[in-house]
Parts: structure tokens; sequence; C-alpha cells
């Protein structure tokens, strides 16, 4: 009834071939029908479960058909079958989770005698897993570490070190459900670090994402957990410091929040270099190859043919196999290298998490990285300077405060009845003698506005955060090394012009009436003497693409969104990684600003990956920071926010209705204080309308002023990194 017409074809064959005492074809034919029974098919759960049983059971006999005819590799992944069909079953009905670790240790000794030891870490993986409890506080069963301990050693004897460390991980989670911090937390760092070793040889964006999703569910989630239960007693464990700074970096950065453009970056890669290229070719034949011969010993049964042409088909098989095997490594290795010889394309597709030390190297004097991990509203929190690192769970009932900030920073209003108190437990305490925090939030945290939360002093009661602080935003330290790296920061750049303008006014129904008065001005304002400076309006906006860029400052006045950039009139979205693809083009700068809606929303998701085009326009571009909005921008007040901004970041004093800077600011503190000039510029002069064609203008509200910060490295300059900033 649950049979298709193969399962029921392959079980009239086995007979046949039972009653003419042709084992080993028996034992194909009902491991090949097992394949076919579809419970996906049963329409009621009860019928599906039934069809699960009759999986198992004709996978087991099967596996011992296998066995009495000594053809241990078959019958090790017979039995494993059987035993993943029991583990299914077990989810439901608890007494098939005894059958399921039985079956899995028989198919573990199968797979050991044939030497197959992914096999035998896959089925003790699996016999360390059916028997854990899923409710919190339930005692673990005592089988389940030495299973999982065994599937570590097995995996790391077929280097298969991704498989290995997302065993420790099972492990350092089961340990951490009744054993001491002495046990658990050791495991748990281990298993991090091993992770972060291996995870270089994952070839696809779609396996880093898989793998990340896995690790991140099944460690960090629960781990994070944990720490949150006993922080009291284990914070001055000696490996504190060490977890608490891995659990909040390892989701970071990663790819799988924005798949479509990590696959055309991965894509572009591909295309960039031949040996990689010809590598996944190699591995995506052996694949095809691999799955024809499997379907063909099917075919090969049903047609009756001798078992000498079957178990040719069979070794064909073993060498696809074999060729899979060596292709995956010769991928392996050129990403490596990759990694090494194009950081740029690499840094494309996902991040490393930075150690501390390393990233207290590229942290200046007076610069604190701030870092978070959301953790159901009970934040882990890292503070690291050069010189200093402190981590502690953060305490306090910040849920509905960062609720509600986000959602009035979206609606572009002035934060109400923020908790100074509540703010202070979130940020925690600051060294005396920092000036630049470098946020990087996690979760709910990536939508808060973090320089209109209260930070009052003695002297001003009514300050704000980005009052006492310069901020900067970046998604995961790795990031802030890759800014701050050689090649970032050191690499020497002959740019071909200071600046390059391009504004689109986009559509009908959504235009931007300023975009094209916005980069008019700022070039005849700012760079009118450089003649080599380029704007380009609505008009000439696709221009862009042909034209390229290497400049200081790339200025983008136009609709922005997660998946790319409006540069046309047409509706043609241009993505990060269309500047990659343009033959003869290059697109080069120091500092990006884009006054666009949106331009920079972050996920709220469990990773902390800018979805959408900042990240990797910095990284196609090689800027190290980037002005960009995460909430609606009032259109009129883009002209008058870049207006501010050119003048601190050139230290060019114009005839204007407020304060001149002193002289050329880093990125950062020119964002500041070009925040801090809009909100006091109260009454608004009438000369003020001149820069944005008549238009009333309000650049105290939040709604002109907020939606505005810098990603990235707050240090970076406009002229160079030797360029004075002023007291």
């Amino acid at each position: 009834m649950h049979s298709s017409q193969g399962a029921d074809l392959f079980s009239d064959l086995a007979d046949q071939y039972a009653a003419s005492h042709e084992i080993h074809l028996e034992a194909l034919c009902r491991y090949q029908r097992a394949q076919c029974l579809n419970a996906g098919r049963a329409s009621t759960e009860a019928e599906r479960h039934e069809v699960q049983k009759e999986r198992a059971a004709e996978y087991e006999r099967a596996a011992e058909l296998f066995d009495g005819v000594g053809d241990v590799r078959q019958a090790g992944r017979a039995w494993y079958h059987a035993a993943y069909e029991y583990n299914w079953l077990g989810l439901v009905l608890p007494d098939y989770r005894e059958k399921c670790f039985a079956t899995c240790n028989i198919a573990a000794a199968r797979f050991e005698v044939s030497g197959d030891w992914w096999g035998k870490g896959l089925a003790e993986s699996l016999a360390g897993q059916t028997l854990r409890q899923n409710s919190v506080g339930s005692p673990s069963d005592l089988r389940n570490l030495p299973s999982l301990q065994l599937a570590v050693d097995s995996f790391r004897r077929a280097d298969r070190p991704l498989e290995a460390a997302g065993a420790l991980m099972t492990v350092a989670v089961e340990q951490s459900r009744s054993a001491s911090p002495d046990e658990w937390m050791p495991t748990a760092v281990g298993a991090l670090h091993a992770y972060e070793d291996a995870r270089p040889g994952l070839q696809m964006p779609h396996d880093r994402e898989q793998w990340d999703r896995t690790i991140i569910a099944n460690g960090v989630r629960p781990l994070a957990s944990k720490v949150r239960r006993v922080a009291g007693e284990v914070s001055d464990h000696p490996l504190w410091d060490e977890l608490i700074w891995l659990l909040i970096e390892a989701p970071k950065a990663r790819s799988f929040q924005d798949q479509h453009l990590q696959d055309e970056a991965w894509n572009s890669l591909v295309t960039f270099d031949t040996e990689l290229s010809t590598a996944i070719k190699t591995k995506e034949q052996a694949e095809l190859g691999k799955a024809r011969l499997e379907r063909n010993i099917g075919a090969l049964l049903v047609s009756g043919l001798p078992e000498e042409d079957i178990d040719a088909t069979d070794q064909e098989l073993r060498g696809h196999e074999e060729s899979l095997k060596e292709a995956q490594r010769k991928i392996k290795v050129r990403i490596e290298e990759l990694a090494r010889e194009n950081p740029e394309r690499t840094e494309l597709v996902s991040t490393a998490p930075v150690s501390l030390s390393e990233l207290q190297g590229f942290l200046n004097a007076g610069e604190a990285y701030l870092t978070y991990r959301w953790n159901g509203g009970a934040p882990l929190r890292a503070l690291l300077t050069s010189t200093h690192y402190s981590s502690e769970l953060a305490k306090g009932a910040f849920s509905t405060f960062v609720r509600q900030a986000a959602a009035e920073a979206l609606e572009g209003v002035v934060l109400s009845d923020i908790d100074p108190d509540l703010t202070a437990a979130l940020v925690g305490r600051i060294p005396d003698g920092i000036h630049t925090l470098i946020i990087s939030p996690d979760s709910l945290l990536l939508g808060l506005p973090w320089h209109q939360l209260p930070a009052p002093t003695p002297s001003d009661p009514n300050a704000l955060l980005g009052d006492r602080y310069t901020l900067a935003i970046t998604p995961a330290g790795g990031v802030l090394r890759h800014l701050r790296s050689e090649f970032c920061k050191h690499a020497p750049v002959q740019r071909d012009a200071t600046y390059m303008g391009v504004s689109c006014k986009g559509d009908r129904q959504k235009p931007l009436h300023f975009a094209d008065l916005e980069v008019a001005n700022i070039k005849e304002d700012y760079f009118a003497s450089d003649s080599a400076s380029i704007s380009l309006m609505t008009e000439e906006c696709h221009r862009f693409l042909d034209t390229g860029c290497n400049v200081g400052l790339l200025h983008l006045a136009c609709h922005a969104e997660r998946h790319g950039i409006l540069l046309s009139q047409d509706g043609c979205w241009t993505t990060p990684v269309d500047l990659l693809k343009r033959q003869g083009r290059s697109f080069g700068a120091d500092i990006l600003l884009l006054t666009g809606c949106f331009a920079g929303d972050f996920s709220r998701e469990e990773s902390n990956e800018f979805l959408g085009i900042i990240r990797q326009l910095m990284v196609v571009t090689g800027a190290r920071a980037a002005v960009t909005s995460v909430a609606p921008a009032v259109d009129a007040a883009g002209p008058l926010f870049a207006d501010m901004l050119l003048s601190a970041l050139t230290g060019t004093k114009l005839h204007r209705p407020w304060p001149a800077p002193d002289g050329p600011m880093a990125v950062g503190r020119a964002v500041a204080w070009t925040k801090q000039t809009m909100r006091k510029l109260y009454p608004v002069p009438e000369s003020v309308k001149d820069l944005i064609d008549g238009f009333p203008a309000l650049p105290w509200h939040p709604a002109w002023w907020s939606p505005w910060l810098v990603v990235g490295d707050p240090s970076a300059r406009l002229y160079g990194d030797d360029s004075p900033e002023p007291k």
C-alpha cells in the first residue's frame, strides 16, 4: 500500500534471488527496496511511522544478508540506514531509541572493519545523540558521551575536521548538562577553535551556511544559555573570558544571512580563478557519475544481469567516490591559497573571527571594541581595548526597552522614556580615557540607535551616548581586523581624484527630489578645484559602471536596499559583485557615503552579518569606512547632512550659518560633529534653505540627523592616515 512500484519490483526480485540462494543479490535488492519506500507519500502520521518501520526492517534484513556473505562495507551502510530510520521513530516512539543505539553500534563495528572511519564516526555520532533528553535538567544517559567522544576520534582519523568539530561541540553541550565547568568549558573552547580551523575548507556558500547554522544551533546557543544560568558560579574560571569571547564572536560576519549575494560573490570568485573552476567542474562530474552508477546498480538488478557485472559497476562507483574525494581536497587547498593571495575576494564570502590578542593589536589608544550576543534578552557583553579585556552577563530587563527604541528610531522620533540606568547596564562601565566606541551588536540590538541612548554626566544631564563618544558599528571583530590590515590600511594607493558623486532620482513612485542637488552642491562647493573629481547626475548615472572610480570619497545619493543600489532609470539594481565583473574597470575608494534610506540595514536574525550591500561595497572598493543609514532618511536632509559632513572631512570653512570645524576630521568624529551641529541648529537660519532649494529645514529633529552612522573603521580619513585631527 505504501510501497512504490519500484519497491514491489525489488521485493519480487529479492524473493527470486532468495529462492535461488543468490544471497548477495538478494541483499542488494532489499537495500534498493528500502530506498524506494517513500514515507513522504503517507497520508497520516501513523502511516508514515509504518513506512519508516518497514524501511528500517528492510535495511536491517539487507545488512544481515551482507554480513552473511562477508560484504562488511555494504553491511555497515545498511545497518547505519536502519539506525537512521529507528532514530526518527525514536523521536515519537521512545522504545526505538534503544533500538537505534544498538544498531548504530553494529554499524560502527562494520565500518571499522571496512576501514570507513567517516561512516564509523557518523554511526557513533548518531548513537551519542539518539539517547539525549531534550528537556533542560533531565539526567543524561551515561552512554552518550563515550559514543560522541568515539565519533570525534573517528572523524579525525577520517580527516573530516568539520565533522570532528561538530561532534566535539555536541560533547561540550552534553557535558554542560551535568559535568563540572572544568570539564565542559575546555571542551567548548576546543570545539569552537576546531571549527574555525576547519571552516576554511568549506567549499560552497551553501556548505558554510549549513555548517554555521549547525554549529550555532547545536553549540553556541545552548552553551550561551548555560552561561546565562551559571554566570555567577563560573565567571572566575580561567577560561571564562576566552569562552565568552568565542560565544559572542563565532556567529558573527558569517555568510548565511544573505545567501543570494554570497552565491554571487562565490561565483565571481570561481570565475576569477581557473584552477578553482576546473576543480569544481571535476567535483561536479564525479558527483554526477556517482549518482548515475548508484541508479545503474538498481537497474542492473532489475535486468537480472550476472553478479559479476553488478560487482564491476560497484567497483566503478568506488572509483568515482575516490575522484570526488580528490577533487574536494584540491578545492580545499586552492581556497586556502586564494585566502592568502586574494583577501579582498575571499572576504566577500564571509569573515573569520579574530582572537582577543590579535584584535587588541588593531585597536588604537582611546578606542574600545564593545561586542554583544543577545542571548534571549540576557546579553553577553565583552569590552576590549588595546590593554584591557572584560566580559560579563549584562543584567537588566532589556527586551522591551530595545524593541521600543528600535521602533522609534525607524519612525524618526525622539526616544521616549529611556531609563539611563538601563542604558548604563547595557553598555557597562567604559574605562577612563576612551573616546571612541566601536560597537558590534547582535540580533535585536542591531536596530538600536546607539547614538541616541541617554548617557548623562554631572556636567550635562541631557548628554547622549553619541555626545560622550565617537561611535561606529562593525559586524564583527574580524571585519575590523580586515579594515585595519596591511592590505586595507597601508597598501600604497594613488587615487585619481578626491571625489566621485553619483546621484539617481529613482522611479516615479518614490523619487528622490534632492539627490541631484546634493551631489551637485558637494562637487561645486568642496571639489571645484579638483579637475579630476567627477559628478554624475541622474541622466548620466548609468555611466558609473563603465567609468569606474579610484577616489578618496565615493558618494552615492540613490535608493539602496538590502539587495543592491539603484543607479539607473530603468529599475536595474546594481550589486557590489557587479563591480567585480566589469572588464577593464576598477572601483576604489577610501570612504563611502550613501545617503539613501536603509542602505546599512542589518539582519535581526541570529547572526549579525550585514543584510545588504554595505560590507560588500566596502570590500569591493577597499573602503575602510562607510557613512550610511539604517532607517528612512528625509529626502531634503541629505544635502544638509552631506554638506556638514564634507566640511568636517575636508576641514573646509565656507560661509555657513554654523561653526566651522578646526580642520580635517576622521570619519567617525566627522559624523559625530555633523549630528551634534544639526541638533543645535535651532532656530533654523533662513540661509539654510539655500542648501536645499528653499525647502523648509528641520535639522534639529531626529528624523534629519539620526539615520546616519559610521560602519567600519572610525579612524579612516579622506586625506590619508597622516592628516592631523583637531583636538
